[in-house]
């Protein structure tokens, strides 16, 4: 394998990854978010304005920045895109969801609703998962590993024994091993050989790239569409992958993180982190902090009791007992209320005031449900 990061054209490479990442992913979107007001009608809350999408408490219901899927009470399957509210069966056994995916299966059948039109996967299916923009399912009919990604379906492995679900499924990425112990990566409609590994291998998959400690090479690994990287000589204690990004503390204990094309070190002291997409946030000496655009930024002088990190944001339970949140690179309360319940969906922090009343802040605007 190569060494990473000492080729101007490599930064530049990544670098355009990066802007077409934040294209594809319409980071700052956030289209929809689900409530229960005090009547318990359902509805979503955009803009400052709310939309009811039944009069009836549904029986399950899951969300993105820019779906809702719920089960209505009559057990039918709905999807909400911010526009219209569309049945997609009266049958489902089970659904999961992606930012622009629904997926359930009917018993052996399953099904993905894309962007306003449903495909039939396979009719054979058995378990499948689906993560930011694709749908991994098992297929008994032809016994093989498939991949449904922007429309297109995509064969990762065959089996003639028992079929092994792939290990680790990133927002377009998908690690797995093949036949004969080869271990590959599906990254962006691609797949790239990564190795024969005889151990488990424990990979993180994010958006564009999948990072792995390689036991046959002692170093530490990122793996792009076209071409498997040297990060360190030797593997490293532990690794999180994000949007084109990924951050890992090495033998020495150092946080480091490759971000917008570059290899940086965030911390010497890490108590611990987390990466969400392209936020990175992180304890040290007792202090939150989080990094953006080449500069580090203190969120609280203290670890809060409760954190929740989404794109460009970091909501956390302040020292009041209410809830604050770092955006735009500074902090600001968002309600003063102690211990009220809050969530967070793309860049909009919800906090309940009581049952069925929320305020919901955006972009510095407080908005009262």
């Amino acid at each position: 394998m190569s060494t990473l990061f000492y080729t101007q054209t490599i930064m530049i490479q990544k670098g355009s990854l990066l802007i077409l990442i934040l294209i594809s992913f319409q980071l700052n979107a956030q289209r929809v978010f689900p409530l229960l007001d005090n009547r318990d009608y359902f509805k979503s809350f955009h803009e400052g304005q709310t939309r009811q999408l039944d009069h009836l408490k549904p029986i399950d219901y899951k969300y993105s920045e820019e779906l809702i899927a719920f089960i209505d009470n009559k057990r039918d399957l709905f999807v909400y895109d911010g526009k219209t509210n569309e049945k997609l069966t009266g049958l489902a056994n089970d659904y999961k969801i992606g930012i622009n995916l629904v997926a359930w299966n009917t018993g052996p059948v399953v099904s993905v609703w894309d962007n306003g039109r449903i495909y039939d996967l396979t009719l054979f299916g058995r378990n499948y998962e689906v993560s930011d923009s694709l749908v991994v399912f098992e297929d008994l009919r032809d016994n093989v590993i498939r991949v449904y990604y922007k429309g297109e379906i995509h064969d990762l492995f065959y089996s003639i024994s028992d079929l092994y679900f792939p290990q680790t499924i990133g927002s377009n990425t998908v690690a797995f091993r093949g036949n004969g112990n080869v271990h590959y990566a599906f990254i962006r409609g691609e797949i790239i050989e990564l190795g024969v590994f005889n151990e488990a291998i424990n990979f993180a998959a994010g958006a564009n790239l999948v990072t792995f400690n390689d036991p046959f090479n002692q170093s530490f690994a990122v793996a792009f569409q076209d071409e498997v990287l040297d990060v360190e000589p030797t593997m490293v204690m532990n690794y999180k992958a994000g949007y084109d990004q990924f951050v890992y503390t090495d033998r020495n204990n150092n946080l480091k993180a490759y971000i917008d094309g570059e290899l940086i070190t965030l911390s010497s002291y890490p108590q611990f982190y987390e990466v969400f997409r392209t936020m990175v946030v992180w304890g040290e000496n007792g202090v939150l902090y989080t990094y953006n655009n080449g500069t580090r930024y203190e969120i609280a002088n203290y670890i809060p009791d409760e954190y929740k990190i989404r794109e460009g944001i970091v909501a956390f339970r302040n020292l009041n007992g209410g809830v604050s949140v770092f955006h735009n690179n500074e902090v600001e309360i968002v309600s003063n209320l102690s211990g009220a319940p809050f969530e967070v969906n793309g860049n909009t922090v919800r906090v309940q005031v009581n049952k069925g009343n929320y305020v919901f802040f955006k972009n510095g605007f407080t908005y009262q449900e």
